[in-house]
């Protein structure tokens, strides 16, 4: 795999010479502007007044170029300036990442005459069918092949981090690094308008394992190895009737199942850290989901949501048998969980109801609210946004409202406006009367 990007290159120019390309080739390309400005404030709930307030603020500037040799073989290269500041206000700490970021660089070819196929090799952005449950939304090093035969459609891919996601770092993400993934995803169009996927995934961490007392730079720690494996059913239906009217219906299902390895840190001199402690043990999770959307017939306007999702947790956290579920981290954002607080499914159960209201054909407005919980009593939480561990006396983790109010105006400008505001629970209960509030705005234009 290391290999995969001299291979692509070299793959590159063999069938990008004048005799492959007898009818010419075809260039075209896309660029996108994206301005985005967020501030949060009540960061760690008031429990550390220097470090409430957290400003971001992103400019880009990307550019998605395709070359065509022929009607069976392309290039392509998406890529982004980037300019990223992240600054918490009340400590006056500043984070700056400026660079060009690799986000899609490689080759495809599409063969097949009775089943339609793909092979990509090179950088690229893979998406589940679900946005709402993500199981993966991330650019990949691969090589993959995709088919498609009448009402399925297959992906199988390798994977594996060749070399660092921009300019601005000098090597690849510790936690990525070594890391292979093989991935498998099944999709069965079983009605019009419905489909069934399966989806597996195994990850198998090479990365060099930590012992006791090893010394390692700061910049290149990585907090866990671990060999996994996820798979996982989905049904996805978008349904018209005539009386009824639409209905959007998502129902998940996923297990994980594998070892891991856990390290602590302490400081040893200047930039480097000593592994103080390592924990060793096998997980079993699993998490289910649902999602229904309803625009009643009449009232198109309009659409009523209703979700739930479950990550199982751990009731037994002396033993080295862990049952809480985890994602894939290849998961992206997850705003579909609540715009601030952004919960990983792990340990974890949400209810979400809102209502979606089309003001024109190219506006729209949104009002969601999120209860979260956790499926077993614990002290900590996988990753969220808030930087406070719960108490682990309650399970109530807190209430979340979403307002989102989105421009989009024939696929060359969005703008969004966010407002979200989260309310801590029984499980912060020495902050209870302290809540965090979140604004967003995020502007894209594509020309």
């Amino acid at each position: 795999m290391r290999q995969l990007i001299p291979v692509t290159i070299i793959f590159s120019l063999l069938h990008a010479s004048p005799a492959s390309a007898q009818s010419g080739g075809h260039l075209y390309a896309d660029f996108e502007i994206d301005i985005e400005f967020n501030e949060l404030d009540g960061l760690s709930l008031g429990s550390e007044a220097e470090h409430n307030r957290l400003v971001e603020q992103e400019m880009e500037f990307e550019f998605d170029i395709e070359y065509w040799v022929n009607n069976k073989f392309n290039l392509f290269f998406t890529g982004a300036l980037i300019d990223e500041n992240e600054t918490i206000k009340s400590a006056d700490m500043k984070t700056t990442r400026t660079g060009l970021e690799f986000r899609e660089l490689g080759v495809a070819y599409l063969f097949g005459d009775i089943v339609d196929s793909e092979i990509n090799l090179g950088r690229v952005e893979y998406e589940s069918i679900s946005q709402w449950w993500s199981w993966w939304d991330d650019e990949l090093d691969i090589i993959s092949l995709q088919l498609w035969f009448g009402d399925f459609e297959t992906f199988l891919a390798i994977a594996e981090e060749q070399a660092p996601e921009s300019t601005d770092q000098d090597f690849i993400d510790p936690e990525l690094d070594d890391v292979q993934r093989l991935i498998f995803s099944m999709s069965w169009e079983i009605m019009d308008g419905q489909i069934l996927n399966i989806y597996y995934l195994k990850q198998n961490d090479n990365s060099p394992n930590y012992r006791v007392g090893d010394l390692e730079d700061i910049e290149k720690i990585d907090e866990e190895d671990a060999d996994l494996i996820w798979k996982g059913i989905s049904y996805v239906a978008g349904i018209e009737h005539h009386m009824i009217g639409e209905i959007d219906l998502e129902l998940h299902y996923s297990e994980i199942s594998g070892r891991f390895a856990v390290y602590e840190f302490e400081d040893s001199s200047s930039g480097v850290v000593e592994v103080s402690e390592r924990e060793d043990g096998h997980i079993n999770g699993t998490a289910s989901g649902y999602l229904l959307r309803w625009t009643p017939r009449g009232l198109d306007e309009f659409s009523l949501i209703i979700a739930g999702a479950k990550g199982s947790g751990d009731s037994d956290l002396g033993d080295r048998h862990n049952k809480s579920y985890r994602q894939t981290g290849l998961q992206g954002d997850l705003e579909s969980y609540g715009e601030l607080y952004q919960p990983e499914l792990s340990n974890l159960k949400i209810d979400m109801f809102g209502l979606q209201w089309r003001i024109a054909e190219n506006m729209s407005f949104a009002l969601m609210h999120f209860d979260y919980r956790q499926d077993k009593l614990s002290d900590e939480i996988r990753d969220a946004t808030i930087e406070v561990d719960p108490s682990g006396a309650s399970r109530d983790l807190g209430k979340e409202l979403d307002l989102v109010y989105s421009i989009e105006y024939e696929e060359t400008l969005e703008l969004f406006f966010t407002y979200a505001k989260f309310k801590p629970g029984s499980a912060y209960a020495d902050y209870r009367q302290d809540s965090t509030d979140y604004i967003g705005i995020d502007f894209a234009y594509k020309f």
